[in-house]
């Protein structure tokens, strides 16, 4: 240990901070929890040498300041006479769990619509640091936390994000790097980048790795080698359209099998044009952030919850044929309204939002809530849209009446409702 429980170190001219406790320890470095006039925060210090350029990156990213609130970003740096480097951040909130953990079933997601919402959280994410010209470069399951109960994204692990076609030494882990990165015939980029957060999306979504398939049993150990054919030199998409011999193993994939099937066609197009032809086109042909914005806000809007057994699925707007039962208890698809607006089909039921992306086409916000969905207390079957507006909204119904809702106040759910937010933004409820 390079500190001691106590210990007293300064940063910068006058502040004082004291160390209270080991919090972790891993092959890059040491992290320790400090305190600073009764504020605590968390010190990272490297083990060994950083190179000129590494300390420059790190103290550039401190200067220029966090892309986003979702990015536990380092805020000071930390320097010693002796050599030592390293930086101070914020402590992880204690309702934030790991990535990993969710993967494994010890922190399942509270619905299906919280784990989209933490989805988009990950592209907006993204789509700010790309903007910022930066890329990540270490995308791999442990960098990422989550709130199970509402679906907020916490990304750690940020001292190694660097400009773009920028390396530092850190590439990241195999099963989450694009091809070319595996193979060395590409420096990282937002484009690498793009490769891996499909990679995330999926594992999110499906509970497994978009490349592990039949081809596992090629390998009597899944070693070094193995990894770099199945993720650099020759990396087969699992439902790829044309090669079928590395599909999800019965009894060994059940996850993948069975979410898989009933994610809408659009998302399976996303991965199949990101992961097949991704592999020949990198620049173009990968899903970018803003795309991975639009499909799954459109596949949260979507959703529906069955009555009977509380399974949620989607409506089928787009699918070859719509959900007329409920794929879990196979009782009949419930009667269900839905708000259409600006190219938006928004299924209502409780708890269901409206958000910002919804009222303004031209927004890259797609996680700010304008309005909810509420059920009247005194009258369940009374359901309505309450708003959260700054400013009043026009209601007219089919005989053509007009009334004027504040924009904090309800609107009524009832058939051929026609919503007028703005002059460019006008919804009916069918």
């Amino acid at each position: 240990m390079y500190f001691k429980k106590n210990e007293k170190f300064t940063i910068g001219e006058n502040e004082t901070f004291v160390v209270e406790d080991l919090l972790g320890e891993g092959g890059q470095g040491e992290v320790y929890l400090v305190s600073n006039r009764g504020q605590k925060y968390a010190l990272k210090i490297y083990k060994g040498e950083v190179s000129r350029d590494f300390r420059f990156n790190l103290k550039n990213n401190i200067e220029k300041g966090s892309p986003s609130e979702d990015f536990l970003w380092p805020k000071r740096l930390f320097e010693r006479v002796d050599g030592k480097v390293g930086y101070l951040m914020d402590l992880r909130p204690k309702n934030y769990v790991s990535f990993v953990s969710y993967l494994t079933g010890k922190h399942p997601f509270k619905n299906r619509a919280t784990l989209i919402k933490w989805c988009i959280s990950l592209c907006s994410a993204f789509k700010k640091l790309h903007e910022q010209g930066y890329s990540y470069q270490d995308l791999n399951d442990g960098s990422f936390f989550m709130d199970p109960d509402t679906g907020a994204l916490l990304i750690c692990d940020n001292d190694n994000v660097t400009a773009d076609k920028k390396n530092l030494g850190i590439l990241g882990k195999m099963r989450y790097m694009a091809p070319e990165i595996v193979t060395g015939k590409c420096m990282p980029d937002m484009h690498s980048d793009r490769f891996s957060l499909a990679v995330i999306l999926f594992m999110a979504l499906c509970l497994g790795n978009p490349f592990e398939g039949e081809r596992l049993k090629n390998y009597d150990i899944v070693d070094e080698k193995a990894e770099y054919e199945m993720f650099g030199s020759d990396p087969v998409f699992v439902y790829h359209k044309e090669r079928r011999d590395n599909r999800p193993i019965r009894g060994y994939h059940s996850s993948v099998l069975k979410r898989w099937a009933y994610i809408p066609l659009y998302i399976k197009e996303a991965f199949h044009r990101t992961f097949v032809d991704g592999l020949e086109d990198r620049e173009n042909e990968r899903t970018t952030e803003i795309e991975w914005l639009k499909l799954l806000t459109k596949y949260r809007d979507e959703l529906i919850t069955c009555p009977h057994c509380g399974y949620e699925y989607i409506y089928g707007f787009e699918e070859k044929k719509k959900y007329d039962v409920c794929p879990s208890c196979g009782k009949p698809t419930k009667d269900v309204c839905v708000f259409t607006i600006n190219k938006n089909k928004i299924v209502l039921e409780p708890e269901k939002y409206l958000y910002l992306c919804h009222l303004d086409k031209y927004t890259a916000d797609y996680l700010t809530a304008v309005g909810k969905v509420v059920v009247n207390k005194n009258n369940p079957s009374l359901w309505g849209i309450k708003l959260a507006l700054d400013n009043a909204v026009e209601i007219k119904d089919t005989s053509g009446n007009v009334k004027i809702i504040a924009g904090d106040g309800v609107v009524p759910i009832i058939r051929n409702l026609k919503i007028k937010f703005n002059e460019n933004s006008v919804g009916e409820i069918k």
